[in-house]
């Protein structure tokens, strides 16, 4: 996909994250990388997404300098461009202060593998890295430790992390680590304790989800 197309979904997806209940005012980033070119996509520096426009997305090379575009890049530049340079697995990141997901960041606790939709678009359990500065090369590092190769990571003290091969796939990771850290904490209130999915259910699901979950036209 060229770059022109990719600032075009940045935009519309950074659109959604309020409706979505994931960010409000300028919170959060979103970036998208066109291997061929080896650009990014990303969202600008405390732009409101409710004020925001298609042509204040910035494009980027991979260490993050400006290529294209009026604004400063998020200020977590850092972050993004490193999966792109060290997961060639994937093309975008979505990084928000979900509100649920954040509770377990501030809680110091991963959050629990509980639905299926959570095992069909995560990895298993969301792992927690620790705190570092935002928007610091360090924070950019940790998290790229921490997930490992998975898709999901919780920031200790800031939000959520995914990332995908396109954007809708990390956008459906945030949306199932913020269901499911919902759906727990309202078990919690309960006063039940969540039930995981068993390693090997999840990787069953998991794996139809990658190999099945794709249009298919009738014959």
């Amino acid at each position: 996909m060229k770059i022109d197309e990719l600032c075009s979904e940045v935009f519309e997806l950074a659109k959604q994250l309020g409706p979505d209940g994931l960010a409000h005012g300028a919170q959060g980033n979103i970036s998208a990388c066109d291997r061929e070119s080896g650009l990014v996509a990303v969202t600008p520096s405390a732009i409101p997404y409710r004020v925001m426009k298609p042509d204040d997305i910035v494009v980027t090379d991979m260490f993050g300098k400006v290529i294209k575009g009026k604004w400063t890049p998020t200020t977590e530049i850092k972050m993004h461009t490193i999966f792109f340079r060290e997961r060639l697995d994937v093309n975008a990141v979505v990084h928000t202060h979900a509100p649920y997901a954040s509770v377990f960041a501030i809680t110091n606790e991963q959050i629990p593998p509980v639905l299926t939709e959570a095992a069909s678009c995560l990895t298993g359990p969301v792992p927690l890295a620790p705190y570092r500065a935002p928007g610091s090369a360090e924070l950019a590092q940790i998290v790229l430790e921490t997930i490992g190769s998975g898709v999901a990571v919780l920031l200790a003290h800031h939000g959520l992390l995914t990332v995908g091969q396109s954007l809708a796939e990390a956008y459906d990771s945030t949306l199932a680590a913020e269901n499911t850290a919902r759906l727990v904490i309202w078990a919690r209130s309960m006063g039940s304790k969540e039930i995981t999915l068993d390693p090997e259910i999840q990787t069953e699901v998991r794996q139809s989800y990658i190999t099945y979950y794709h249009p298919v036209a009738n014959e």
